[in-house]
């Protein structure tokens, strides 16, 4: 039975495009016939070098290049177009790209609904938001909602968070598959990574862009005790916000205690992360959270905001609530650091490794099947 896996690029390096890959090598090397679907080659090299694994040999590439820009309004329906093309091309379609659900498609892992009170007043289909996207989505919008027969599809969350908005939009209930963190992010010897050297360090990991709340990380700074360094880590998805915080720092004189790594390599993070006492998490209402799993993994004591799908997996001592809560949890913690604690949230971190997660999407996908 062939079974179509698509997605852009896997040549990204992110959450979503890591789920792809450990989708398609966990069914290959159940011995299915995978196809996967990509708008560009993949550099199997780097793939191995920050996923930890190449896509599995048997699983076939095929590669159509796109016209428009991922994620721009005519990407949208041009995605739409050729999902619904490929598909004659397999029996089972997988979808982890769109966070919709197309009436070909079969599977669908959700980072997060379209359809959400983010850009829809629950009176469809007057809109909170007028920007051209949410507006030139409604055709799809009355789409998905009228000609979906979601009874025969499987749909898949990223937390429980995320199936709540779900249901609370689509009235369909999803089971949650929590993402997977690469073997490669977690260190061998517990042991050893926790004599290492910590220092008076938060770090935060992020993309560079205008929906992180990234610009809290400033204000924080600034309420913490000098001593207290700050790291912000993550690739430039949009240059002008990283200039745009990097005026910030300045302005506020804390050019010397917040420093700014854009793009460096997976093995460059980990160092960072592995003399850091504290991860901090800006955004609100997370829908999951990658990046503090790997942080944790490192023995980081993660901060987060009281909200989203990062509350399913970090204490509640470790939630803030607002910028001065966050910082206080900052002066403390890094006060409190100690090595039981750190392994307390490394064992946390080893429930969401990829072997555990492609062993967890091949019994719901089989189920799946013999319902159908």
């Amino acid at each position: 039975m062939s079974i179509g896996v698509f997605y852009p690029t896997l040549n990204v390096y992110g959450g979503a495009e890591f789920v792809t890959s450990v989708i398609v090598n966990a069914l290959a090397e159940a011995n299915y016939d995978v196809l996967l679907f990509t708008n560009e080659t993949v550099d199997q090299n780097k793939a191995r070098k920050y996923f930890g694994n190449r896509i599995h040999n048997s699983a076939k590439i095929i590669v159509k290049k796109s016209t428009f820009q991922a994620r721009g309004l005519l990407d949208f329906y041009q995605t739409m177009v050729r999902t619904y093309a490929l598909k004659s091309k397999c029996r089972t379609w997988i979808d982890v790209y769109s966070n919709c659900i197309f009436p070909w498609t079969n599977v669908c892992y959700v980072h997060f609904p379209f359809l959400n009170h983010f850009l829809f007043r629950e009176n469809f289909p007057y809109l909170k938001d007028r920007h051209i996207i949410p507006v030139g989505t409604i055709p799809y919008v009355f789409f998905e909602k009228n000609l979906v027969d979601y009874d025969k599809k499987l749909i898949l969350a990223n937390s429980h968070y995320t199936a709540n908005e779900i249901e609370r939009f689509s009235g369909r209930n999803a089971k949650v598959l929590y993402p997977p963190v690469p073997s490669a992010f977690y260190e061998d010897n517990e042991e050893s990574l926790l004599r290492n050297p910590r220092e008076d360090l938060v770090v935060t990991i992020s993309r560079f862009g205008y929906n992180k709340d990234l610009e809290k990380i400033p204000r924080i700074a600034l309420l913490t005790d000098s001593h207290i360094r700050f790291a912000i880590v993550g690739r430039v998805h949009y240059q002008n916000a990283l200039l745009s915080l990097q005026k910030t720092v300045r302005e506020l004189g804390l050019s010397e205690r917040v420093k700014f790594y854009p793009d460096i390599s997976r093995q460059d993070m980990k160092a960072i992360l592995k003399k850091a006492k504290i991860y901090l998490h800006a955004m609100v209402g997370e829908h999951f959270g990658i990046s503090i799993v790997e942080a944790m993994a490192m023995g980081c004591i993660p901060l987060v905001h009281d909200s989203g799908g990062a509350k399913e997996f970090v204490p509640e001592c470790y939630r803030y609530k607002d910028i001065r809560d966050a910082a206080e949890k900052v002066e403390k913690n890094t006060r409190r650091w100690n090595t039981a604690e750190a392994s307390r949230m490394i064992h946390i971190a080893y429930r969401f490794r990829e072997g555990n997660f492609a062993s967890q999407f091949l019994r719901v996908f089989e189920k799946y099947l013999e319902a159908g």
